[in-house]
């Protein structure tokens, strides 16, 4: 180990003094340069007077490595020793030697200043990684050596992967971004044009035929992440998101709540007032096209320029009596309550343009009434529970009781499967706002008649809390375990997504992702027929129910029409790898969701034969979401499925 010592001390020693021996770039004298020994080492990084100083990474032919900082030409201070084996050494040097994790105490830099680690945020092992030149070890042990811009990547630096990826050329905000080198673990290389870790050709377009050939990337690159200064727990800091965004501002409980600033990965920038990490307060939002929205906003959405309203009973009786109350997301109901709850005649209010005028029990559409749309159509009838009963008045016999497949007698032997899965609060990504409650509106639809009425122990809904990456995988492993070879098992999930992978909540920046060839292992295993996997990988939102129709029948067309489709599995994803899933303030939720929910309740049913093949979804969410978002967003359908494949049946 000594001798190993004394030959990684002297590989870079001297530049001037070595036979053929040459800087290859810039100024190897006092200054940024590249130098290559006649011995085939290679150091890239700062020099004075002639010598290694500073920051810098070396390269020997072996295959081993440094990075970190220098000293007349030596290893000395912070660094990370990279072995020919890939063992990853970080540590502390001194004159060219390793001495350990923690500095001696009489460790001193040559200008005689004393080391401190204090101000340094997690993952900078030495530098300056705020503003300056500093190395960056990733929790996977990938290394990055290079320029830093308000503690973010920012610049031109080198990162070693921990699969032997490396790419070396111009960052943007911790993403490969301009043009650079990357170099595969096979030996492969593409120089060019990189835009947020991606390749693209002059005019800014991915190309996907490239990374098809080289998955290994979006497997593999890190990106930083994490808190960057102060205290992102409950005081001032700055913090970045591993999607590309970042907030500078107050946290309270891990989450952006007070006067901030929030960048987005589209270039978007809003400055003001936030609560529970989404705008909520006074505040503006600049678009990356320099349009500004500036006036109040509640609970992430935008109010308008006025004063932002009153929340709670401001008129009236709003316990037992007649009352005006405004929720906490802008609505407002006008009339009778019960016990503190809408109860009687009244009129609901809603911020998207809509009302409902009509009776009300337990704070929901129960009994006769109106719901007049934003866009001059309405719906009048009887209510249920918030749900659409039809025109004529239901019996009052009994509520509406939806026999199960096992209690179908004319329907095939086979059964249904579902875990839902909806995640809206995280720490280590931005805060999701419709997500929970998608999860609830697609579990409500798979419990009836049009979804397949599945009792509790066929379906398992996971929300925020519970849908850890643990428990995520042992509910779909335990509940699709149980289905039969003639079956159907189906995955929704709602939340963050990456490239390869869903977020689940206990994500934290790094670590605990649902990879999707972890995902497909599990579905594969099954032993079903049908296997669907459906994924918002963004923003959703809900939608209210609104058919009627004859239970029992339902129920038969579904199972029947399903049991004559061919096996196979289909995904269909909310939008490409390379888009972001978009939600609508107008819409109040997520435009793929939007479209999703109101495809499987019948307007995907595009031959009218009440019933919707999984192809007539796809076609029907893909048309609708393109055309909305003016193909900024595009979902995709992938797999071995049956276009046939029944997903649901119309009234």
């Amino acid at each position: 180990m000594r001798n190993i010592s004394l030959i990684f001390a002297l590989a870079c020693l001297f530049i001037n003094g070595t036979l053929h021996a040459q800087c290859q770039e810039g100024d190897c004298s006092n200054g940024q340069g590249t130098y290559r020994f006649s011995s085939g080492a290679r150091y890239i990084g700062q020099f004075k007077d002639g010598k290694s100083n500073g920051i810098g990474v070396c390269y020997w032919p072996d295959g081993s490595r440094y990075e970190g900082e220098w000293a007349d030409g030596l290893p000395h201070g912070k660094g990370a020793k990279t072995l020919s084996l890939g063992r990853l050494q970080t540590g502390w040097f001194q004159e060219g030697r390793y001495v350990g994790k923690e500095a001696p105490q009489e460790f001193t830099s040559r200008s005689g200043r004393e080391r401190s680690n204090d101000d340094r945020m997690e993952g900078c092992i030495s530098g300056n990684c705020f503003n300056g030149y500093g190395v960056y070890v990733f929790p996977s042990k990938a290394v990055y050596t290079g320029e830093f811009k308000e503690g973010e990547i920012f610049g031109h630096g080198i990162c070693h992967y921990s699969d032997g990826s490396k790419y070396e050329g111009e960052w943007v905000r911790r993403h490969p971004n301009g043009r650079g080198t990357m170099t595969y673990p096979d030996g492969s290389k593409r120089t060019g044009l990189w835009q947020l870790g991606q390749p693209v050709d002059e005019y800014g377009r991915l190309l996907d035929a490239y990374l098809a050939r080289q998955e290994a990337e979006a497997q593999t690159t890190d990106i930083q992440a994490g808190c960057l200064s102060g205290e992102c727990y409950n005081g001032r800091g700055a913090f970045a998101y591993i999607d590309g965004s970042r907030y500078e501002g107050q946290f309270r409980n891990g989450k952006p709540d007070g006067f901030g600033v929030f960048l987005y990965p589209n270039g978007d920038r809003y400055t003001g007032n936030l609560q529970n990490g989404v705008p909520h307060g006074r505040g503006e939002l600049r678009r990356a096209n320099g349009q500004l929205t500036l006036g109040q906003w509640l609970d992430g959405e935008y109010l308008g320029a006025q004063a932002r309203p009153e929340k709670g009973c401001i008129y009236g009786n709003c316990q037992d009596g007649h009352g005006t109350y405004i929720f906490k997301d802008g609505n407002k109901y006008i009339g009778f309550f019960r016990n503190g709850l809408p109860h009687g005649r009244g009129t609901v209010f809603y911020t998207n343009g809509e009302r409902y005028e009509g009776e009300m029990g337990n704070a929901q559409f129960n009994g006769y009434g109106t719901l007049f749309m934003k866009d001059g159509s309405a719906v009048s009838g009887h209510w249920k529970d918030g749900a659409y009963a039809g025109a004529e008045k239901p019996l009052k016999s009994s509520a509406p009781s939806y026999p199960t497949v096992q209690q179908q007698e004319e329907a095939p032997q086979l059964e249904v499967w579902a875990v839902v899965i909806g995640i809206s609060s995280y720490n280590h990504m931005p805060v999701l706002r419709y997500t929970d409650d998608d999860a609830y509106q697609m579990y409500a639809f798979l419990k009836s008649p049009e979804g397949g009425a599945l009792d509790d122990e066929h379906i398992r809904i996971l929300v925020d809390e519970e849908a850890t990456l643990q428990n995520i995988k042992s509910t779909m492993t335990s509940l699709f375990g149980q289905a039969g070879p003639n079956d159907l098992i189906m995955l929704y999930f709602s939340g963050h997504g990456l490239r390869g992978s869903f977020l689940p909540y206990d994500f934290d920046g790094y670590h605990n992702k649902l990879y999707h060839e972890d995902l497909n292992a599990i579905m594969k295993r099954s032993p079903a027929k049908f296997k669907l996997c459906i994924a918002d990988a963004c923003h959703s939102g809900s939608l209210l129910a609104m058919r009627g129709g004859t239970q029992p029948q339902l129920l038969a067309n579904y199972y029947n029409s399903l049991a004559k489709a061919n096996p196979g599995t289909a995904l269909i994803m909310s939008s490409k790898s390379d888009e972001t899933s978009l939600e609508s303030s107008g819409l109040r939720q997520g435009v793929f969701s939007h479209f999703l929910i109101r495809g499987l309740k019948g307007e995907a049913d595009a031959n009218n034969d009440k019933r919707i093949s999984v192809q007539e979804l796809y076609e029907f969410v893909n048309l609708n979401v393109r055309t909305y978002t003016s193909n900024m967003q595009s979902p995709l359908i992938q797999g071995d499925y049956d276009p046939d494949m029944t997903v649901g049946v119309r009234r």
